[in-house]
């Protein structure tokens, strides 16, 4: 396998575990996600032993056709490629990364809003990253009396502003816990 093989391997691992959840939910097989979401981690390390073979490769190659004093065929687009494989890499290793480090604590449990909209913040298991989020909002939005939502992979919540008439907490953790992730109202 060339280093240019290499590079667009390991851009396919890193993007896997943010882009394949999205396609599953485009697809209508959201519960997929979470599969991939609980293995997120693999696809990045493996993404950057991936990334990290390429470099290896491109430079073993590149010293080799120095020495001989050889022009290296395919140089510059498989510099291109490793750079640019490179950048995604670390893009979707700091989506991953992001969620722990900057994650922010969502409003309280339970509360009654002024304009007549209650608020509930729901405890989810599995969420891993910013891929994991999207799922959860896809289905909270398909729910009559939805009407906005924060939810955060740091934090392992979904914080849900709805309509009490329209609907209520139980039917939105049925919602969240259709996607295959594990949602439960926090104890009063």
């Amino acid at each position: 396998m060339k280093a240019k093989q290499a590079g667009i391997l390991a851009a396919i691992l890193g993007s896997t575990c943010c882009i394949g959840p999205l396609l599953l939910v485009a697809i209508g097989v959201g519960s997929g996600a979470v599969f991939i979401g609980s293995y997120h981690w693999f696809f990045i390390i493996g993404a950057m032993v991936a990334l990290t073979w390429a470099w290896a490769k491109y430079l073993r190659e590149k010293t080799v056709c120095d020495r001989e004093h050889k022009a290296m065929g395919g140089q510059r687009s498989a510099i291109v490629t490793l750079l640019i494989t490179t950048a995604l890499v670390i893009g979707f290793a700091g989506l991953n990364i992001s969620r722990y480090v900057f994650g922010s604590v969502p409003p309280g449990a339970e509360s009654r809003l002024p304009n007549g909209l209650s608020r509930v913040v729901v405890s989810v298991d599995g969420l891993s990253c910013v891929a994991c989020e999207i799922p959860v909002r896809h289905a909270l939005r398909r729910i009559d009396g939805f009407k906005g939502i924060y939810v955060s992979a740091g934090t392992k919540t979904a914080t849900v502003e709805y309509e009490p008439v329209k609907t209520n907490p139980e039917q939105l953790v049925a919602a969240i816990n259709s996607t295959g992730y594990r949602a439960s109202l926090p104890n009063k």
